[in-house]
């Protein structure tokens, strides 16, 4: 939304296609969790404008090589965010993603291990636990959300504490099971967590670009967002308006 927000500004003329229903990509969990009324507030601000100017938005449409070839333009600017990593753990595929957490179609029950104790993982954990369910955090790191920084890392830290999430740090998951979530301890141990949900929140890995940069042959083509680099929404969003001011 920056991107087409800047090159409509810069006088061109563009088309945003979103291959889900709405505009808000991976923010549009920001509608759910009970924290994140800002961000959500910022993501409102993007689409209100984005549909003040000029821009034609396609909403339910995939960006494939047919559609560049069929749209002929000028330049491809791509911004197709990330997906979660999946790491090889048995029973992966029993457990939700934290991003899944904030579809309220997906039931959640009582007692929740979070597997993945950065910041998505802490941030998700403390949202469950603020909407009534008795979570745990393992982490393999000493230290949980070691992506956050100063002083939010302190009152994230004091807020999981005042909700009661409880945290395993130095512990790294081995099997994730129909009852809960088997882990092996710093000693070397093996425990069981009880748990009716599993989440994780392994990190995210950019969606790769390739075969629309094939299609788009000689025509010039910019990397934008997460599919560049996986960062945060600050740095989205400062890289695709640098992006366009340097490059349209």
């Amino acid at each position: 939304m920056q991107a087409a927000i800047t090159a409509a500004d810069r006088g061109h003329r563009v088309t945003l296609a979103e291959k889900n229903g709405k505009l808000g990509g991976i923010l549009n969990f920001t509608d759910v969790d009970v924290d994140k009324v800002d961000l959500r507030n910022f993501k409102n601000q993007l689409i209100y404008e984005v549909n003040s100017r000029t821009v034609e938005v396609k909403l339910n449409t995939e960006v494939t090589p047919a559609f560049i070839n069929k749209m002929n333009p000028d330049v491809v600017i791509l911004a197709l965010g990330s997906s979660p990593i999946r790491l090889p753990i048995p029973g992966l595929n029993r457990a939700l993603h934290a991003l899944e957490v904030y579809d309220q179609g997906t039931r959640i029950g009582e007692r929740v291990v979070m597997v993945g104790g950065g910041l998505v993982g802490c941030e998700t954990g403390l949202h469950l636990a603020k909407t009534g369910h008795q979570v745990t955090v393992v982490e393999m790191l000493k230290r949980l959300a070691n992506d956050s920084y100063g002083m939010y890392h302190e009152a994230l830290m004091l807020e999981m504490g005042k909700f009661n999430v409880s945290s395993r740090t130095g512990d790294r998951c081995l099997e994730i099971m129909p009852t809960g979530v088997m882990v092996e301890t710093a000693k070397g141990e093996h425990e069981f967590i009880e748990a009716d949900t599993v989440v994780y929140a392994l990190g995210m890995r950019a969606n790769s670009p390739a075969e629309l940069r094939i299609a788009a042959g000689e025509c010039p083509v910019f990397e934008v967002g997460d599919c560049q680099r996986v960062a945060s929404v600050y740095e989205a969003i400062r890289n695709s308006y640098s992006t366009i001011m340097e490059a349209l």
